[in-house]
């Protein structure tokens, strides 16, 4: 197998691909271990580490569909022998397999959570800051309506950066353009919807402290440094 680096939660792996067409991908790399067909990615499992495989259909299909990287490398640590590499305790393929699917249920249903937070967050941010200064882009573009500490000073400038290019130059989103063009502005309401729950977090932070303290009780009195930390 081709030797990639570790993929980000949730997603496939990362890396260049494995195949070349001309014969010299493999050695400008300097691949340390050959592509191998799923088929002899089982054989290797049983007899060089030791995994006990019982049904080797499921075990190619399973390779298939999740890829021997995501599901092997991710998954087998619990499994293993630290130092022989090889599978103990009668491990068996259909182990691993579910290790996987239990942690990717409990990321979905983290994610199902984490977008309700952020989608509150988003409606709490912009309904307190337009309840104190209105509707008007030339408000949320004024860092005089932040917390302009000095440590805050520099986020607060590129915060302002972002939210400018967004109200007045970006294309991409169809209701920005169309903000622009009929009442040639864009309340914040609008722009909270193109931004990043990073983007939320940093503006949040920002914000002046009686206004995180308004957006922590809309969250159950959540104190605002762990509000931070939570977002």
């Amino acid at each position: 197998m081709q030797k990639l680096e570790k993929p980000a939660i949730g997603g496939g792996c990362r890396g260049p691909s494995p195949f070349s067409l001309s014969g010299t991908f493999c050695s400008e790399v300097h691949m340390s271990k050959p592509f191998i067909t799923y088929t002899a990615q089982v054989e290797k499992l049983k007899n060089e580490k030791n995994l006990v495989i019982t049904d080797d259909d499921f075990a190619v299909e399973s390779l298939q569909n999740i890829s021997y990287y995501a599901l092997i490398g991710g998954y087998k640590h619990p499994f293993i022998d630290i130092h022989t590499r090889k599978y103990i305790n009668e491990a068996c393929f259909e182990d691993i397999v579910a290790l996987y699917e239990f942690d990717e249920e409990l990321r979905g249903i983290f994610f199902k959570y984490l977008c309700r937070v952020e989608r509150k967050m988003r409606s709490s941010i912009s309904y307190h800051f337009c309840k104190k200064h209105g509707e008007r882009q030339e408000e949320y573009l004024n860092s005089n309506n932040y917390g302009n500490i000095p440590k805050n000073k520099n986020g607060i400038t590129k915060l302002i950066k972002m939210l400018d290019m967004m109200a007045n130059k970006n294309k991409d989103h169809e209701y920005l353009v169309y903000q622009r063009n009929k009442y040639h502005n864009i309340p914040l309401w609008v722009i909270m919807n193109t931004l990043t729950f990073g983007q939320i977090s940093k503006m949040f932070e920002f914000l002046p402290q009686n206004m995180q303290g308004a957006i922590c009780q809309d969250f159950g009195n959540v104190k605002k440094n762990e509000m931070i930390k939570y977002t």
